[in-house]
């Protein structure tokens, strides 16, 4: 049997495009071989890490409920009211960022097993699929931190939420006495003190004076000076003068003079 030219080179091109097939194929299966383990590995990490951020959520929504509870129970003063309001608050901000930290989390982790099942199946760039697992298992572990931060924030205003609600009202300032210690109980049994006031224009007691002795300068008067040698005129020295002019004649002082 004899063949042509012709007929030998479309056989020979068939050959190696045949040949040609089965090394992509081949080439394409020892990526996806190799792809596996590390996509594998990736959406494992971003699972447990999900998981574990799903798991803070739901403490940070527990504190965040204790602290409600803790506000609605009612608290001592108003002050500690004012602060357990606040605090109640912050529980649940963290709560809700908790949350949200989760939602990341898990979103990430689905990103990192769609990248597998690529892998898995073929259908996909072994190396694109390789580096768009191991970004998702980061987001995932970096949202898990994130949903621990926040429920730990929730714990913590929880907490404060309590001590705030049971913090007793203060004590009084203590008043300064500028050195002076009083003593209140004896003070308390003191007998009562009556005090009595007597009109300014009234002369107190049976005095006598010495007109004339007083009178040093003889001028008819007995000024203030003057009258300073008689403690107890000086003393009633006011009262004695009804004309309020500084001095005392004869006449002011006719129930003295002897």
């Amino acid at each position: 049997m004899t063949y042509s030219i012709k007929s030998a080179s479309t056989l020979t091109i068939a050959l190696l495009a045949v040949l040609g097939a089965s090394a992509v194929r081949a080439q394409s299966n020892s990526e996806n071989g190799a792809a596996k383990a590390p996509t594998t590995a990736s959406a494992r990490s971003a699972v447990s890490d999900a998981q574990a951020a799903r798991a803070q959520a739901q403490a940070a929504q527990q504190a965040a409920e204790q602290a409600e509870a803790s506000k609605r129970s009612g608290a001592i003063t108003a002050d500690g009211a004012a602060q357990a309001e606040y605090q109640a608050y912050t529980a649940n901000q963290a709560s809700l960022d908790a949350e949200a930290a989760a939602n990341t989390a898990v979103n990430a982790a689905n990103d990192a097993n769609g990248a597998k099942s690529s892998v898995d199946g073929g259908t996909a760039q072994p190396y694109g699929a390789t580096i768009e697992a191991r970004q998702s298992a980061n987001q995932a572990r970096a949202a898990s931190i994130a949903a621990g931060n926040a429920a730990a924030n929730a714990n913590l205003a929880a907490q404060a939420t309590e001590q705030a609600v049971t913090a007793p009202a203060a004590a009084p300032a203590a008043v300064a006495t500028s050195g002076i210690t009083a003593d209140v109980s004896a003070a308390a049994v003191q007998p009562e003190v009556s005090f009595h006031s007597i009109p300014p224009d009234s002369v107190v007691g049976d005095y006598r004076v010495d007109f004339a002795t007083l009178d040093a300068n003889h001028d008819g008067h007995v000024s203030r000076a003057e009258a300073s040698s008689n403690a107890t005129l000086t003393s009633e020295f006011e009262a004695v003068d009804n004309d309020h002019n500084g001095r005392l004649s004869q006449q002011e002082l006719s129930g003295w003079t002897r």
